[in-house]
């Protein structure tokens, strides 16, 4: 970690070089370490140190863009970027960079896990793997464990310059049987609200309900979504529907809608990067501070989040939510869903017959109007019998619209955090806090051999 005084430092040198008219420069550096497990075994324990230095120059409204990972090669990187926006055509809907914000203060950084070692990820490994073979010889553990820490900040010839440092650190596991396979995972900022035996325990009953499994015939069916399924779900809904780009060129199904009511009264679903009980960070990918954002109100569409361009066609103020790339438009990457008291249990203790959905995979938009997606459920689908999960079914593909499932719940249970991904050794900057969900007549369309 290089720290908030040497990378002000560094950048106010890297922008008095510059000689475009505007320029930016976004540093992110990193420091994690991953620890893999395979067949009950560990496997592989890697870290790595680097740092991702991008620069904007901009002439004219002409954008020329350059990165590297080099500190020592920022000027010949700025000069490449310069050279570049000579070269590229004008674009008018250019923005601007960010002015100077003030940025709120949210606890992202936990000594705890940035000093976490290999020797400790190997012991929340280990407790996973135990729990595997206690059960027999049939089942085997597979999964990872990453903790770190990233720091970045971003400065422009505006005067802007922010910083943050924050840790994370995630654990997740596939317990593959002979016949059917369980997941689980955890992730938080601080690694000690990780609980390596639930993670455990989850993944391996999960495997061991999964053995077996029976064909159900397609159809709609009530579901119950644990909160992995559920995240994917919202996770498509954010993307193509609160973004106000989306929105502005008539491609978000809430288009012409603010204010209508387009799902039921239990559905309120915010974003809010500064939360604790989610995973915070103070600043979007354009430097700008993140807002929370109201999204949907006991079923009624309020708002989209926006970024420097589209906030400007509207003539309002970006709410931080942008992404970094001005062509895919804003998104809200901290998602909050109001959840209800009930609990897991208790959902299915009340259903006469349902299928328990722990997550979801390969899924894909098919109407971006209704958000239809399809998809294939894994690592734990069950029947639901008067009250009990009764036996384990083959997976199934769906065929569903997110608004009208989302206007059919009749149900939720306490909402819980889920953290969002971590590419390899990267760790990641937001998460959801969102609960499981019981929805009427959802569209099973197929069913997998396995």
């Amino acid at each position: 970690m290089l720290g908030e005084n040497k990378l002000k430092e560094f950048a106010k040198k890297a922008l008095e070089h510059s000689p475009a008219e505007a320029t930016q420069i976004d540093i992110w550096a990193w420091d994690s370490g991953l620890t893999r497990f395979a067949t009950s075994y560990i496997h592989q324990n890697v870290s790595e140190e680097n740092i991702s230095i991008s620069v904007q120059c901009v002439n004219n409204k002409k954008i020329g863009k350059t990165n590297t990972n080099s500190l020592d090669k920022i000027n010949e990187t700025i000069d490449k970027a310069n050279e570049i926006s000579k070269l590229c055509p004008p674009n008018p809907e250019w923005p601007g960079f960010a002015n100077q914000s003030p940025i709120a203060e949210v606890n992202t950084f936990i000594p705890e896990t940035q000093k976490f070692t290999p020797e400790e990820r190997a012991k929340g490994c280990k407790t996973i793997i135990d729990r595997a073979t206690a059960e027999g010889k049939d089942f085997q553990a597979y999964g990872s464990f990453v903790s770190g820490t990233m720091e970045g900040c971003k400065a422009n010839s505006n005067g802007l310059f922010v910083y943050n440092k924050a840790t994370s650190a995630t654990l997740s596991t596939t317990i593959i049987g002979k016949s059917g396979t369980g997941y689980a995972a955890a992730g938080s900022r601080d690694v000690r609200q990780i609980n390596y035996k639930d993670v455990a325990e989850i993944a391996v009953n999960k495997a061991v309900l999964s053995q077996n499994p029976v064909k159900i015939e397609p159809g709609k069916y009530e579901v119950i979504l644990e909160p992995l399924a559920v995240v994917e779900i919202l996770e498509f809904l954010s993307w193509l529907g609160f973004n106000a780009l989306s929105y502005q060129e008539g491609r978000s199904p809430f288009s012409g809608k603010l204010g209508q009511k387009l799902m039921g009264d239990n559905i309120t679903i915010w974003d809010d990067g500064l939360d604790t009980k989610g995973f915070p960070f103070p600043f979007d990918g354009e430097g700008t501070p993140v807002q929370k954002v109201m999204l949907v109100e006991n079923g009624v569409v309020k708002n989209m989040v926006y970024d420097l361009r589209t906030a400007k066609k509207e003539g309002k103020t970006s709410t931080g939510h942008a992404t970094g790339s001005s062509a895919y438009g804003a998104a809200a990457s901290n998602l909050f869903m109001k959840g209800d008291n009930n609990t897991l249990e208790s959902m299915i203790s009340k259903s006469s017959k349902a299928i328990l959905v722990t997550r979801f995979w390969y899924t894909n938009i098919i109407d971006p109007m209704t958000i239809a997606l399809t998809g294939m459920t894994r690592d734990g689908t069950y029947l639901v019998e008067n009250g009990k999960v009764t036996k384990p079914l083959k997976n199934l593909r769906f065929t569903q619209s997110v608004i009208e499932a989302l206007s059919q719940v009749t149900e939720l249970s306490k909402a819980l955090p889920i953290p969002g991904s971590m590419n390899y050794g990267v760790p990641y900057l937001n998460g959801s806090v969102v609960p499981a969900l019981k929805i009427k007549d959802w569209n099973f369309t197929g069913v997998s051999e396995h």
